[in-house]
């Protein structure tokens, strides 16, 4: 289909979409490629894994694949060094089981374990705390409103909180108390207030094993004084991957990409909300792909999803079935995705998502995007000028084709292109579909917008075509027919027909 000038100086060119797509792709590519990336450590060093961001799926990823190949190489022993305010619960155990799981030393160095930073910290072997450190103050909380988690969340945290202490040879009931309000420890904390504890309280409560000035000072005191280290940092892949998985900045990315697709679907062409739509889906899915690699079920969703939303933005024409079908699936597969996390992004997503789907509402009208599509101009005279509602004032260039009649060009299913006399003109058909090479008449221009419909029969010809018959077959003698406009004459050309033969008399 064919658009006008005006429109498409909305529409951002094929070419352009394309090299855009074309680098997402290849920039996601360069992501995933580095997140395989192997160092060559020695198993005769202390490995240092650093955790200093928000926990998410991504750095329980991070830990565990450190985790396995140091019970592959075995080095002297693991050193978290610890800096993070929290984050997801899930992400956490995932972690403090890895690390009860460890066959190799395991040391916390903390710096600040808050919430969620405070069990993978009690899960280590052996904890050292520097300057002004803390640990603690680790209630569940609901992400998405801020408030407290039920009991029954709270209850299961608290015990895994318990068991870890336990395990490791800890005060269980300090560790309880971390997670809740109502444990009271004398000298310590009251029953209305969470416990938190700072370098020295760590190690006089047993939550800790001894204080240090430095990571260097705590291998020293540990026995690793003389033992060369090698830092396994996170790879730029897995550090970007910790970003996107951060319910909050995934909800933003799914959220601008089911929006714009959404939008493609209800304008034409392939444009800037498709684009944009695309990255961020394609950031989405990438993040989410390195920080929980999806299981086939996962992919399946995904994959499915994404071909009928594409089938409902390019093939068909209008928001059915195909559409809401795909938007379904691919909500399902984040939901197996995120798990834990699936309800928190998806309400955090359904929020952001209404936020931006009404700024768009509100922009739109006045943005120079919308403008090639909007018809502002009134009829400029008499009773358009007063009363709301009327039709707009035609185009100029389009005025002058009401009433004429052409040939469609391709199908309108129910907009398509038509032919009058040497122009090419997009046209809105009023009865629904029409097929290609029929004729149709203008009904009425308004604005950019050509309504036509169907004219079959004789009354299909286009004007200016006269066509003389005179004593045809089956007309009475001495009846002269005149057809005027026969349909497929070439305008301006006059045909007289006259009897061949002498009529035969009785």
């Amino acid at each position: 289909m064919g658009y006008t000038r005006e429109t498409m100086t909305y529409l951002v060119p094929r070419t352009r979409v394309f090299r855009w797509v074309v680098l997402a792709l290849l920039l996601g590519g360069a992501l995933l490629g580095t997140g395989g990336v192997a160092w060559a450590q020695s198993p005769s060093a202390v490995w240092i894994v650093p955790i200093d961001a928000t926990i998410t799926t991504a750095t329980a990823r991070y830990v565990e694949d450190r985790l396995a190949r140091a019970n592959a190489e075995g080095p002297l022993a693991v050193v978290f060094t610890i800096d993070t305010p929290g984050g997801s619960v899930e992400a956490a155990e995932r972690i403090s089981s890895a690390i009860l799981r460890a066959r190799v030393p395991t040391i916390a160095v903390v710096e600040q374990a808050i919430s969620a930073g405070a069990l993978v910290a009690m899960s280590a072997e052996q904890v050292a705390m520097l300057p002004g450190s803390a640990i603690g103050a680790a209630t569940a909380i609901n992400a998405l409103t801020g408030e407290a988690a039920p009991e029954k969340i709270s209850s299961v945290w608290r015990g895994r909180f318990r068991s870890v202490a336990e395990a490791r040879g800890r005060n269980a009931r300090v560790a309880e108390g971390m997670v809740s309000e109502s444990i009271e420890i004398p000298g310590l904390s009251t029953a209305q207030e969470l416990i938190t504890l700072s370098a020295a309280q760590a190690v006089e409560y047993d939550i800790a094993d001894l204080q240090a000035s430095s990571l260097t000072d705590a291998l020293r005191q540990l026995g690793y004084g003389d033992v060369a280290t090698e830092t396994l940092a996170p790879s730029p892949a897995e550090r970007f991957a910790s970003a996107l998985a951060n319910p909050l900045l995934a909800a933003v990315l799914l959220a601008v990409g089911l929006i714009g697709l959404a939008v493609e679907i209800f304008t034409p062409g392939f444009g800037i909300p498709g684009a944009v739509g695309l990255v961020a889906l394609l950031l989405f899915f990438g993040g989410s792909f390195l920080g929980s690699p999806p299981g086939t079920l996962d992919l399946v969703l995904l994959v499915v999803g994404l071909l009928l939303i594409a089938v409902e933005v390019f093939v068909l024409p209008g928001f059915g079935v195909f559409g809401l079908l795909g938007f379904a699936a691919v909500a399902w597969g984040v939901a197996r995705i995120f798990q834990g996390d699936a309800l928190t992004m998806l309400g955090y997503t359904t929020i952001i998502g209404g936020a931006l789907l009404a700024l768009a509402l509100w922009l739109l009208p006045n943005s120079r995007f919308s403008r090639p599509l909007t018809l502002s101009t009134r009829l400029s005279g008499g009773l358009g000028a007063q009363t709301p509602g009327l039709p707009l004032e035609a185009t100029p260039a389009l005025a002058e084709l009401r009433g004429q009649r052409g040939v469609t060009l391709t199908d309108l299913r129910p907009t398509g292109v038509a032919r009058f006399g040497e122009r090419r003109v997009d046209v809105l058909s009023e009865g629904g579909f029409v097929p290609r090479g029929s004729a149709v008449e203008v009904l009425r221009v308004e604005g950019n917008r050509v309504t036509v419909r169907e004219v079959t029969g004789s009354a299909g010809t286009p004007s200016g075509v006269d066509l003389e018959v005179t004593g045809s077959a089956g007309t009475p003698s001495g009846a002269d027919l005149e057809v005027t406009g026969s349909a497929g004459t070439p305008s301006g050309v006059d045909l007289e027909a006259t009897d061949p033969a002498p009529r035969a008399e009785a």
